[in-house]
């Protein structure tokens, strides 16, 4: 039988097994004139300040704008709030024009106190800010940052902060040294400005000079933005509501009239949906049929799979903390005992590329990656018997996390694992957790070694090498040398663009070289998919930024289905 052929029987049989899809009442599949996006996760938050996950951010940059908003198709930054901003000659001061027509979804002018509000609630540890380190550019933020943290500390007081609004529609901002990357972080759901009005009813005064909001602020009706769209319901594990912001400045540029954000609880049940019409677009190609759905991809049977390698690292971290994964040695003959290639070849099946370091190659222009080390048993046997376990004697068995969001971590995990008993005679004990259990001991340090994966934020290395620098929120393998900070110090005040990727590219050599706090395994490829005829203003690229701003309808289903 030819494989066409072959390919023709299983995408009849697919659309048998899955026509099941959103049957409600009767039988009648659902359909308004509403988009309907399925996300691969539930929102965790829709508090800038908290947004990590890309879901979260995904729905971030449709309600918000910062002052600068990415390219739809370059994403470079370009104008956002601020119509303008001038740089002074050293690099280390932005001044920022806002727009007098910038307006939030209730009406109300947005200016430069609303920022310099958003930015003082980032830098107060209660707030708990997962990316308050993007923050320490700026002059004085990790001073004041450090002197709240600690309790015998005297404060320092916000003035010394090198954030000021001399006026309305008027930012400054001084930084420490020049960041090449500085107006990419202005589009990044971190630096959104907040309406204090509207959050005035749920503060909460912890202490003198702190202050911590309650997390209601981020539900309709009290959720106040000011960007494209507006949250007009949040129906808990169903769907987001979003509709157009008539107050947007660039009101024009929004053409969906209702916006739906859904999620759930597993892959199977959202393609389901999907191929049953009652799901518009899916922002992921479903790990279970990835392989059979690209075959036919390529057979020209579908053109609904937009798939491609991604600005995205599949790796584990190593809890440095606990023995005996404390010592280096150890964790470094863990990565020498993977079969990489293998482990996407015939575990995954995607061919992704394997990895030896954390920062994907290729993509960041200028920066040379260094080399890792490559798959080497008989020196991993080496180094385990120089660290006292010759062929795993002695050591304990390693508590392997993992969550459960996709059946495929499982699978690698499995894999992963019985090449470690079987090169280096070490045993794993895998627990699968659900994510916010997960992510609970992940932060805790309840592991040895856990899943983990990463998106670049923005075209900087250090987007994946701050997470290992000591005492960043993410840095959830609790690495910590001088010797690495120091080389990242060294970056962040080197003024000269080659010279400081140089010393990012030797911050990274220590990492994937000799320290090991994470194993680096493959590149991401991740996709969408949707029907570019009925689905326009989606761009697939290598960031996984889908911007919802410019989502439309091109073609109107007919009926309840138009697959």
């Amino acid at each position: 039988m030819s494989m066409r052929r072959v390919l023709i029987i299983f995408s009849l049989l697919l659309m048998l097994v899955f026509v099941g899809g959103f049957w409600i009442s009767g039988g009648a599949a659902v359909r308004s004139r509403a988009i309907i996006f399925c996300q691969a996760g539930q929102i965790h938050t829709l508090d800038p300040a908290g947004m990590t996950w890309i879901q979260d951010i995904r729905a971030g940059l449709a309600l918000w704008q910062g002052l600068t908003q990415y390219n739809p198709t370059t994403l470079r930054p370009m104008p956002g709030v601020a119509k303008s901003w001038t740089l002074s000659a050293n690099g280390r001061t932005y001044t920022f024009h806002l727009r007098r027509r910038a307006r939030w979804s209730n009406g109300d002018p947005v200016t430069g106190a609303n920022f310099v509000l958003a930015w003082k609630r980032m830098l107060q540890p209660v707030t708990g800010a997962g990316y308050v380190e993007m923050f320490f550019h700026i002059a004085g933020a990790r001073a004041y940052f450090n002197a709240l943290a600690k309790p015998r500390e005297r404060p320092r007081p916000f003035s010394s902060v090198g954030i000021k609004a001399p006026d309305l529609h008027t930012l400054v901002v001084h930084l420490n040294a020049p960041c090449p990357y500085f107006l990419d972080l202005m589009a990044f759901p971190p630096f959104f400005p907040l309406n204090q009005q509207s959050m005035a009813g749920f503060a909460v005064r912890k202490g003198a000079s702190l202050v911590y909001y309650n997390p209601r602020f981020t539900r309709p009706p009290y959720l106040v933005t000011d960007g494209p769209y507006r949250l007009t319901a949040w129906k808990f594990h169903q769907y987001l509501e979003f509709k157009p912001n008539r107050y947007f400045w660039a009101r024009q540029t929004v053409h969906c009239r209702e916006l739906r954000i859904v999620s759930f609880s597993d892959s199977l049940s959202a393609f389901r949906a999907y191929q049953s019409g009652a799901v518009d677009v899916l922002s992921f190609v479903p790990p279970e049929f990835t392989a059979a759905l690209l075959r036919q991809q390529r057979a020209g049977l579908r053109h609904d799979v937009h798939y491609r390698p991604v600005f995205g690292t599949y790796y584990y971290i190593i809890n440095c903390t606990r023995a005996p994964l404390s010592n280096p040695l150890i964790r470094r003959a863990l990565d020498l005992a993977i079969n990489k290639r293998q482990i996407v070849d015939d575990v995954t099946r995607l061919h992704e590329k394997p990895l030896t370091v954390l920062v994907p190659p290729g993509i960041i222009p200028g920066y040379h990656s260094p080399h890792g080390l490559a798959m080497d048993v008989p020196e991993a046997r080496r180094l385990m018997r120089r660290a006292g376990y010759p062929d795993g004697r002695g050591l304990r068995p390693l508590k392997f996390l993992t969550n459960d969001t996709d059946s495929m971590n499982m699978l690698v995990a499995q894999a992963i694992a019985q090449m470690w008993q079987r090169n280096l005679g070490v045993r794993i004990r895998i627990a699968t957790e659900e994510s916010k259990a997960f992510n609970q001991d992940c932060v805790q340090g309840n592991f040895d070694i856990a899943r983990a994966g990463w998106y670049g934020d923005y075209m900087d290395p250090t987007t994946w090498l701050d997470l290992f620098v000591t005492g960043n929120p993410n840095n959830h393998s609790r690495f910590t040398t001088p010797r690495y900070d120091q080389f990242m110090e060294r970056a962040d005040s080197e003024a000269d663009p080659a010279r400081r990727l140089a010393l990012l590219t030797d911050a990274e050599r220590l990492l994937v070289d000799r320290y090991m706090p994470a194993i680096p395994l493959f590149q991401y490829t991740d996709g969408l998919m949707y029907h570019a005829r009925v689905i326009g203003g989606i761009r697939p690229n290598v960031r996984m930024i889908t911007l919802l701003q410019y989502i439309h309808w091109k073609q109107r289903p007919h009926g309840d289905t138009y697959r």
